[in-house]
């Protein structure tokens, strides 16, 4: 029986190990850029859960209103010409508006199917506590910055990985010591038992890292290009996403939170008037439209702000943030 370890003369075992912790670290990077774009879905979600929600919310009291309205119509002890034609053009935006609210029924049933998806449980979208708020972060066009981004540092730890795989294939052709001991037993008459040690040099003949140098500095050269690469992308990239961010902050301050209550109080006006005989159809359903059109601007501008957030905030490796900085 016999017991021997190389022991490489050169730094083959301190590579190896380099090696390794590199491919660990980069599986640990991996996974945190996987969480945290799973925590901007998760937000992503559940802001479209909420949007869909309260649009379709905001059409069904639409279509209660025109019912009200093609109802009152109906009912109406005075039959005239006007009013035969009031209520054929109520009538016809009200099947037109049925059919709106049937798409945005599918739509806020997908949205919370999604959601559901993300957090792993049934849910109503009435849970959402969600309000969107009077003030929101603005990105100015100079914080482009790629020194957080996951995506770099992976890629320059592929670098890293590669650079020391070429010192290790450089380093094959090293000799190894082999040092170790034995204890062995003789068959004989009588038996022989000894111990014994052992020391070795082992020097390799032939090159056997010399292909895999070649393959090695290849690959390096490729990674440092992908690096540059990675870089510019990435400025250009943040740079785009600053401007769609900027567009979308624009159409957030044009459409704001305070127009909904605005509106809201425009087209009750407008259906009192119309109740009182002050108001025909065609100006109430013009500010009846109106509103309709501003409410859903209101609700889907936020959406596109966040939607264009999220990736810029991403290549950061920030978490998806809407509060403005003090």
């Amino acid at each position: 029986m016999s017991i021997t370890q190389a022991i490489p003369l050169s730094q083959k075992n301190t590579l190896k190990k380099d090696v390794a912790e590199l491919a660990i670290s980069s599986q640990k990077t991996e996974i945190e850029y996987f969480k945290r774009w799973v925590s901007h879905q998760v937000t992503l979600a559940a802001w479209r859960t909420y949007v869909k929600h309260e649009l379709f919310l905001h059409g069904s009291e639409r279509a209660r209103r025109f019912g009200l309205i093609k109802k009152y119509l109906e009912t109406s002890p005075r039959v005239s010409t006007k009013q035969k034609v009031e209520l054929s053009i109520i009538t016809s935006q009200l099947i037109q508006l049925e059919k709106d609210q049937d798409i945005k029924k599918y739509e806020a049933a997908i949205a919370l199917n999604d959601l559901e998806f993300w957090v792993g449980k049934k849910l109503e979208a009435s849970e959402l506590k969600l309000v969107i708020p009077m003030r929101f972060r603005e990105v100015s066009a100079d914080l482009t910055d790629t020194s957080a981004s996951l995506e770099l540092q992976q890629t320059r730890r592929q670098l890293q990985m590669t650079q020391t795989e070429l010192k290790l294939a450089k380093s094959e052709r090293a000799p190894d010591l082999y040092i170790g001991g034995g204890y062995r037993v003789e068959n004989l008459a009588p038996n022989n038992h000894f111990s014994y040690a052992i020391v070795g040099l082992n020097i390799p003949i032939w090159d056997t890292g010399s292909k895999r140098v070649e393959v090695t500095r290849a690959r390096e050269m490729r990674d440092k290009s992908r690096v540059s690469q990675k870089e510019r992308e990435l400025l250009l990239k943040q740079k785009n996403q600053i401007e769609l961010i900027k567009m979308s902050t624009q159409q957030l301050k044009r459409f704001s939170l305070k127009l909904v209550d605005q509106s809201e109080k425009t087209v009750v006006e407008a259906e009192r008037g119309f109740r009182q005989g002050v108001v025909d159809v065609t100006t109430f359903l013009q500010a009846e439209n109106q509103t309709h059109e501003i409410v859903d601007q209101v609700y889907t501008s936020w959406l596109s702000y966040l939607e264009n957030l999220s990736p810029y905030q991403l290549m950061r490796s920030e978490n998806l943030s809407w509060e403005p900085s003090l």
